[in-house]
């Protein structure tokens, strides 16, 4: 076959940032498991299924309060109450011709066919009368069957599901030991570089600016109860930023820097990234803001991400691409990370690049673009509730994938 001399048709601009991307994630090291009690375990990452050690319900149970009766027995004639049922209690035998008052959960008396709703009878102290026509019940009416949620042995939670107030509820119900497997949480280290930044509250001279960006990642981090936070501040200095990065490697499953990742001669750190035996897997990514962003992993799978220095460009790019990869590393799976939002804009700009809009919603599901002043304008940034994700030569009207600053979507 003779050989080829053409070029390989360069991948779209999309492609081009997931394929960056996937590169970087199959490199990273997914934190591993850890025993821990439900107690222990809020807020983490399942690291094993869940499988029912029983059937739900257990037994059958009541749907309803009201009388258990036998099917035949629906009719005009009283019906004498013999005793009381209620959840929590050993089934009661139920004899024919007769009533047991239930209560809603209680175990259904062996002998019981239906359970009649109290609104349904004309109730005494002992004895009751059905004063709805028996074609108006089935066998099993207001009866839950045993396995009618799950049989013994079925998978009720998949392993890499974040264990929220619902999933505890699953897991205490189903798990029959009292600990389980959960990842172990994710230590997250920031690395703030600059010799301009001057902490929150201090006083401040118009060369210098407040440090924004680490308060803002720290708060972003910490709303996750499966990160622990480490927060670090570096001069623009080289060998000084690459004993940072050496020291937070030692301690950490990621490191987020902030500024210096261009082409500047004071951009050190993707020379400090390489210094420390980490391998830079992109840098440079065709959107704005944040086009420098840096994609490293460390020599033991850790996550490292070069995120630029201005804060709507941090803003974005931690939302965009750092949190699912943190996702990855802390074991979760399945998640979906932005929705789809129509979106409204008073102007036709393009960009030849992946474009991310801060917008504020006036609507439910009707975004408009934030009128802002450059990925600096800190004051649009507060006013936006997120972004969109404009294609590439796209103008900003019509559906567009939506970030929201929380976090990730189920």
């Amino acid at each position: 076959m003779p050989h080829s001399n053409a070029v390989p048709m360069p991948l779209p601009v999309v492609d081009l940032i997931r394929h960056k991307l996937l590169l970087l994630q199959g490199r990273l090291a997914v934190v591993e498991p850890e025993q821990a009690t439900l107690m222990e375990a809020m807020g983490r990452v399942l690291a094993q299924p869940i499988v029912a050690f029983r059937d739900s319900p257990s037994i059958d149970v009541s749907a309803m309060d009201g009388y258990a009766v036998q099917l035949s027995d629906i009719g005009p004639a009283p019906l004498p109450i013999t005793g009381t049922t209620t959840a929590g209690s050993i089934p009661m035998e139920l004899q024919p011709k007769t009533a047991i008052r239930i209560f809603t959960g209680a175990a259904v008396p062996h002998g019981a066919e239906v359970v009649v709703p109290r609104e349904h009878c004309l109730e005494s102290e002992n004895e009751i009368v059905i004063e709805v026509a028996a074609n108006r019940y089935s066998l099993g009416t207001n009866i839950r069957r045993r396995a009618e949620n799950a049989s013994r042995g079925e998978e009720v939670l998949q392993s890499g599901c974040l264990i929220d107030g619902p999933r505890a509820s699953t897991i205490a119900t189903f798990h029959e030991s009292r600990s389980f497997q959960v990842r172990r949480k994710v230590t997250v280290s920031i690395i703030n570089t600059g010799d301009e930044l001057i902490e929150a509250g201090e006083p401040v001279q118009p060369w210098q600016i407040r440090d924004s960006n680490g308060p803002m990642l720290h708060t972003m981090l910490a709303a996750n109860s499966w990160i622990t936070v480490r927060r670090i501040h570096a001069k623009d200095d080289a060998e000084e930023i690459k004993n940072r990065i050496a020291e937070a490697l030692n301690q950490s499953d990621a490191i987020l820097l902030t500024g210096g990742v261009s082409m500047g001669d004071t951009d050190h750190v993707p020379g400090a990234i390489q210094a420390t035996l980490s391998e830079i897997v992109f840098h440079k990514l065709p959107i704005r803001p944040g086009k420098p962003i840096l994609g490293a992993v460390g020599p033991r799978g850790q996550l490292i991400m070069g995120l630029p220095g201005n804060p709507v460009s941090v803003a974005v790019t931690f939302r965009r691409f750092a949190y699912p990869l943190l996702c990855h590393v802390s074991g979760q799976s399945g998640l979906k990370f932005s929705f789809s939002a129509q979106v409204h804009s008073s102007d036709e700009k393009t960009l030849d690049l992946v474009w991310f809009r801060l917008v504020t919603f006036k609507e439910p599901g009707i975004a408009e673009i934030l009128s802002n002043q450059g990925s600096g304008d800190l004051a649009a940034l507060g006013r936006s509730h997120g972004f969109v994700e404009i294609p590439s030569g796209a103008t900003s009207n019509g559906s567009f994938q939506f970030y929201d600053w929380k976090g990730l979507t189920l």
